[in-house]
């Protein structure tokens, strides 16, 4: 793409920009052009695609001028990364909202760093060997950050990790976690609110919780939440046993669901009205997903990934 003309002279107006189907070679390219702009504060990318580039998010901060203040990207788009280098350079204080896939849970710690005035931050983690947090330790308080969102079910997360994120976010007032998890720790309610600060307002969760055998102590744990904020269910096969275990009501906009989870979570979906992206990956039966989607009555996107179609009595 080619952009010799100074756009914010064309468009001097210009309030949000809304970038879809862009490469990342040409994001880069064009990232650049994008200065001067005295009312251009929000930024909004869709369906960014390949290749990734190690300066793109630098790129993308710098642009107009370090105006924006607020950048977004949907969960369709590539995963960034954000290379070492990086914690050395300016920090955004201009940026307050931040939507972001992340391809390493690591550069968590040092994208904080970047943005010390955030206020929104919604973060999707990509598939890393295991959670590492070690940026994360000379991070300073976000006394700005009001909404939080983590989603990763990639990797299984235990409770410290999560305790460690959230004690730099003290003003927290919404948070919602989409998370994979063997720690049992996040099935007792009193654990969950030592964690979470006193400003807190809304709390809403998702976790796949993975356990190798069934044992009573966890319907015991479970016992401790009030039977009106959250639910559970227990999903077994022969290779591995599930809890799905979240809040009522279920307020996340995505959800991936599993074969193993999917096909046996049926009775929960009345909870989870506001779900507008539906990811289904396994065998399903068209009755499967009707009886599914009978309940999304705000569903925009859906995905049905290795389907497989099979007769079914009625």
């Amino acid at each position: 793409m080619n952009f010799d003309s100074n756009l914010s002279l064309i468009c001097p107006n210009l309030h949000i920009l809304i970038l879809e189907y862009f490469t990342g070679e040409q994001l880069l390219d064009f990232i650049d052009k994008i200065k001067d702009f005295s009312h251009l504060v929000k930024l909004d990318i869709k369906e960014l695609k390949e290749r990734r580039f190690d300066e793109l998010i630098r790129k993308i901060f710098n642009a107009n001028n370090h105006q924006f203040r607020s950048i977004t990207f949907d969960k369709s788009s590539i995963f960034l990364s954000l290379p070492d280098n990086d914690i050395h350079q300016i920090s955004y204080p201009n940026i307050e909202e931040l939507i972001i896939n992340l391809i390493d849970c690591d550069m968590l710690g040092d994208l904080l760093k970047l943005i010390p005035n955030i206020r929104r931050l919604h973060v999707n983690l990509g598939r890393s060997p295991h959670v590492s947090l070690t940026s994360l330790h000379k991070v300073s308080t976000l006394n700005h950050l009001t909404d939080f969102q983590l989603y990763s079910i990639y990797m299984v997360w235990k409770f410290e990790d999560i305790t460690n994120i959230i004690s730099k976010m003290p003003y927290l007032e919404r948070l919602v976690l989409y998370l994979f998890t063997d720690d049992e720790h996040f099935l007792n309610r009193q654990n969950c609110i030592v964690m979470i600060p006193s400003s807190l307002v809304q709390m809403y969760f998702f976790l796949y919780y993975y356990i190798e055998e069934i044992f009573i102590e966890t319907n015991i744990l479970l016992n401790t939440w009030p039977s009106n904020y959250i639910t559970s269910l227990c999903i077994l096969n022969e290779s591995c046993q599930y809890i799905t275990i979240h809040t009522i009501s279920f307020n996340l906009s995505t959800i991936n669901i599993p074969p193993t989870i999917g096909q046996h979570m049926l009775p929960c979906w009345k909870y989870m009205e506001k779900v507008k992206n539906l990811n289904i990956y396994g065998e399903f039966s068209s009755i499967d997903i009707l009886m599914i989607v009978q309940h999304l009555h705000q569903l925009q996107i859906f995905n049905i990934y290795s389907i497989t179609h099979r007769e079914t009595s009625m």
